[in-house]
């Protein structure tokens, strides 16, 4: 599709060439959406009613799609497709080729990093970093402040493939880092921290770090970030 823009949305922020946007989308002030980005895309059970359609155009999806609502002060880069009923708040950044979808909300402040996938109705907070190539799937839960690194993979299926998914809860200020897998159900404490490509099995304590496959405790989060100072320190006197 070629650049279309919806007469039911009102947008107050910019769109570059080549944007589509669907239905009744609202786009903030001083948000900017890049070019080839979809906004509203129509779920599946809309564009099953689209089977006996002669033709698929802009037009055509427009009038299914119940759009989506985007803050203010954004940047929603190239490539990125969100579905209708997906809601971003204030200030919310993404990279390149983002995709998400149906019923998430991503709140103030967020950055979504390149070729990351918001799988579902996934509830992301304020003020959170999302690094490139990360996979959140339906029912996942990260809360405000947390910082997951490139790479880490969520899950919400226990015994693939059941018919009962469980989403993973991420609380306040935790860090993933790179490669972490969390399994289904698990809960990340307040202020922990997963070490890199560490298998996280069952539930992590607030305050605490783990590293490994089964994740294990290692330390307490005060004692990171006392090395993480140390760490800091050395390369200011460098």
């Amino acid at each position: 599709m070629l650049g279309y823009i919806s007469q039911k949305a009102k947008i107050e922020g910019s769109t570059e060439k080549g944007a589509i946007i669907l239905g009744e989308t609202i786009i903030g002030p001083n948000t900017i959406v890049g070019n080839n980005v979809i906004v509203g895309y129509p779920v599946e059970k809309s564009l099953k009613t689209l089977k006996f359609a002669k033709r698929f155009d802009a037009d055509t999806y427009d009038a299914i799609s119940k759009g989506s609502h985007i803050g203010m002060n954004c940047i929603i880069r190239s490539g990125t497709v969100i579905y209708e009923s997906a809601n971003l708040g204030n200030g919310v950044r993404t990279g390149h080729n983002i995709l998400i979808r149906e019923g998430s909300t991503v709140g103030d402040g967020t950055l979504i990093g390149s070729s990351s996938i918001l799988d579902g109705t996934v509830k992301v907070g304020k003020a959170v970093k999302i690094q490139s190539n990360v996979y959140l799937p339906h029912l996942t839960v990260i809360e405000d402040g947390v910082f997951i690194a490139p790479n880490v993979c969520f899950t919400n299926d226990p015994y693939p493939q059941s018919e009962r998914l469980i989403g993973v809860i991420v609380e306040k200020n935790a860090l993933i880092c790179a490669n972490a897998t969390l399994l289904a159900g698990v809960r990340i404490g307040e202020n922990a921290v997963v070490g890199a490509g560490a298998v996280v099995t069952r539930d992590v304590p607030a305050e605490s770090v783990v590293v490994g496959n089964p994740a294990k405790f290692l330390m307490a989060r005060r004692e990171y970030d006392a090395k993480k100072k140390e760490w800091n320190k050395a390369k200011k006197e460098f």
